[in-house]
């Protein structure tokens, strides 16, 4: 039996894809003006994901417009796709993301950079800006890696969106349709683009003295509360209605960028959530969304209202603070996991790293009956974190082992490295050597393998390495990236490009500017630098504390 042609087979499989999709929302399917939205993900990853569905949703439904979307293609597709130099194709109608007046892209972190360029390098798109300078499509980013520090991708991209999309995209594409009707060229429509809020031009603001700060761009609460409005079961949650009830995060771990880059936490009005959930169309899960939506102030009247809708209602949050009042709501909102992210087993680190929950406290929500219908237990802990001891590790060991005294269900671990990133009290801080975070995982993974039905998942700390490269690396990084995309390894990109790729393994004196110090965050590294001092001031206290209580014990 013959088999069909790869080409056929990948264009069945994009229209089983988009035909199996169940969408709420009706759009144009022509328009003056064309846009492609691209994920650097997998579509299962990006659907799931209730930012780009928001996105897409802005940028569909703006008056004269057409949509469509792009992603990342599964493992076989792209590597079918780049030894036959087939381009990168859109949903919708399967044509290249080459064609299209504008090409938005959104990575969510900094793994998703090479995944663009190589996305641009199939759909035979000129890598470099500068080289489309008279080309179309233009080509933007924005999201929160890109947010917090755009310059490794700023050789490639056009233009970027620093912040929240709500308040920038409709200018954005007023701007360009106005002057593109015009015919104005791409240079004259950066240099307007330049004038907006948010917008980040690397080829206008790079020259110096034509930038003093950029403001990073939020909604206010009448533009929050959004929902997703497409459902597939290529997706994750195949059969699950989300609904937007807070943004930004209420609490101040000192290691966290969206935590910062997203600031100040907002709630959307009750009245507005209630309408939301009565107009919902026929559906059976609803998932609220929020950094903490337990803490959300009127959380029974929200629930109240979908439960009059008769639906499902799971909370999407995996805080541990959540997790201290579940046992104070119904018992039909027990969650399928008990989740908890204790990020380090001691409290006393917890507290240098901004977290102030007790070790007690979570031990005593593990032993709740309420959890009777969950099936197992997810425990997320980071390794290397700052200010990190022998001892700090050695007690996660300590931590999971309370955890099985107190619950019989299995026990998965996540064990993930630390990164310095952009924009929190941490940035300056050093990372730990890959060398020893592989020891120090491969260790745990030993010890914690020894305990009854607990598994253990572990990020790569190469992998890890990378990605700290990127989340604070400079202009080079570009360059390091269109190394990368020519087939090389990273150590001989790194090397080609003059980056030292130990540079992030170093700590950095706290009054070291960054080149991304134009973007305004709301915020000023001022304050960074006294929350990172404050964190050693712990820090330097609780050791003491440690070796008091180490010479007391020695005495007796």
């Amino acid at each position: 039996m013959s088999r069909k042609p790869a080409a056929e087979y990948y264009d069945e499989r994009r229209r089983r894809i988009f035909d199996s999709e169940t969408c709420t929302q009706t759009f144009p399917r022509q328009g003056i003006f064309e846009i492609i939205l691209a994920s650097p993900k997998e579509y299962r990853t990006a659907m799931s994901s209730l930012r780009f569905q928001s996105v897409f949703k802005q940028l569909a439904s703006w008056p004269e417009t057409c949509c469509e979307r792009a992603f990342y293609p599964e493992k076989d597709e792209f590597h079918w796709r780049s030894r036959y130099n087939y381009p990168t194709l859109t949903l919708e109608t399967g044509k290249s993301i080459k064609q299209c007046d504008l090409l938005v892209f959104t990575p969510t972190s900094e793994d998703d950079y090479l995944r663009i360029l190589e996305m641009m390098k199939l759909s035979d798109i000129e890598i470099r800006a500068e080289e489309r300078i008279s080309k179309w499509p233009l080509v933007i980013a924005g999201g929160t890696p890109v947010t917090a520090n755009p310059m490794p991708l700023s050789l490639f991209m056009d233009a970027f969106v620093i912040g929240e999309t709500e308040p920038s995209l409709g200018p954005v594409l007023d701007t360009i349709k106005s002057l593109g009707a015009q015919g104005a060229s791409k240079k004259k429509l950066l240099r307007r683009l330049a004038t907006l809020p948010g917008m980040y031009i690397p080829s206008i603001h790079d020259i110096p003295g034509k930038v003093s700060s950029i403001m990073r761009q939020w909604a206010g609460s009448d533009g929050m509360g959004i929902t997703s409005f497409i459902n597939s079961p290529d997706c994750i949650d195949s059969d699950v209605t989300m609904l937007e009830i807070s943004r930004g995060c209420s609490f101040n771990c000192k290691f966290c960028q969206p935590g910062y880059v997203s600031l100040p936490y907002r709630e959307c009005k009750l009245e507005e959530l209630e309408s939301t959930i009565e107009n919902l169309p026929d559906i059976k899960t609803l998932a609220l969304l929020g950094s903490s939506p337990r803490s959300y102030p009127e959380i029974r009247k929200v629930i109240k209202a979908a439960k009059k809708r008769n639906l499902e209602v799971i909370f999407c949050s995996n805080k541990y603070e959540d997790q201290i009042h579940s046992y104070d709501y119904p018992d039909d909102l027990k969650e399928k996991s008990i989740i908890l992210s204790p990020e380090t087993g001691t409290d006393s680190l917890r507290k240098v790293i901004g977290k102030k929950l007790k070790n007690k406290q979570l031990f005593e929500l593990i032993g709740k009956n309420s959890y009777d219908a969950a099936s197992n237990i997810r425990i997320y802990f980071m390794i290397g974190l700052p200010f990190e001891t022998d001892a700090d590790r050695a007690s996660i060991i300590d931590f999971v082992k309370e955890v099985r005294n107190n619950n019989p269900l299995p026990i998965r671990v996540h064990l993930d490295p630390f990164i310095p990133k952009p924009w929190t009290a941490f940035q300056w801080t050093a990372m730990a050597a890959p060398i020893d975070l592989r020891e120090w995982i491969e260790w745990l993974e030993t010890e914690l393998g020894k305990i009854d039905r607990v598994t253990v998942r572990s990020g790569d700390a190469r992998e890890a390495h990378i990605r700290a490269l990127f989340a604070r690396g400079d202009h080079r990084t570009s360059r390091v990236l269109e190394e990368k995309l020519s087939g090389v390894g990273w150590n001989t990109a790194f090397k080609k490009t003059g980056v030292n790729i130990k540079w992030v393994l170093e700590e950095i004196d706290p009054e070291t500017s960054f080149e991304w110090d134009f973007l305004n965050m709301g915020f000023g590294h001022t304050r960074l630098a006294r929350e990172y001092h404050a964190s050693y001031s712990i820090n330097q206290n609780r050791l003491k504390d440690l070796q008091k209580e180490s010479e007391a014990e020695e005495s007796e």
